[in-house]
């Protein structure tokens, strides 16, 4: 079983240093060419199940991938950004001058009435969990998603219900590609943000 977790490529909320969470974006013309890149990256590896946010630049880097796959993207909501509620589609400046008390947050769990909860999050890595476990022996998944929301699911995988009380150490780039399988029902991190195919952007 071979796992592939896949961030989007750089949205138009990306190029304007914005905070998108549930938000709706496309692609950049700098994020399409990324998309177009990794999916000649992924060419060569068979994918039996591709799965995507349904968030419009999530679902666009995927469709990039199925252009040189035989299987359907599945779009689904459990795979979208964490929810940032009122600070969504604002930069780091108009947020800190309208929230003051989260300047030393994390902005994932700023704590905000109308953001998403831990308990929230847990639910959707646990459904993300088990989705890839229920994945036979030789097949390959590809999930794309979203920097915040993949970033926390590593740490899920590594310690369960209480990732909160982890420091938050990954960083994923856009179209960064994470390779997790299981073997011996222990989780193997092959590598963690693999952009090799950006070298040609």
């Amino acid at each position: 079983m071979n796992i592939f977790l896949i961030r989007h490529g750089e949205s138009e909320g990306n190029r304007m240093a914005k905070l998108q969470g549930c938000e709706d974006f496309d692609l950049s013309m700098k994020g399409k060419r990324q998309a177009l890149l990794l999916g000649e990256y992924l060419a060569d590896t068979k994918i039996n199940y591709l799965y995507s946010s349904d968030l419009t630049r999530a679902n666009q880097t995927a469709e990039a991938v199925e252009r040189h796959q035989d299987c359907n993207v599945v779009q689904s909501s459990n795979l979208r950004e964490i929810n940032l509620g009122p600070l969504q589609g604002k930069t780091r400046e108009q947020i800190y001058a309208e929230f003051p008390e989260v300047r030393n947050k994390n902005l994932l769990r700023s704590g905000l009435e109308g953001t998403e909860t831990d308990e929230e999050i847990t639910k959707r890595c646990e459904n993300l969990y088990y989705l890839l476990r229920s994945a036979k022996e030789n097949e390959t998944i590809a999930v794309v998603s979203h920097g915040g929301f993949l970033t926390i699911f590593l740490m899920y995988l590594l310690a369960g219900e209480n990732w909160n009380t982890l420091h938050r150490p990954f960083r994923i780039d856009n179209t960064g590609v994470s390779k997790i399988s299981w073997k011996d029902e222990k989780l193997v991190i092959h590598y963690i943000n693999q952009c090799h195919h950006l070298q040609r952007e």
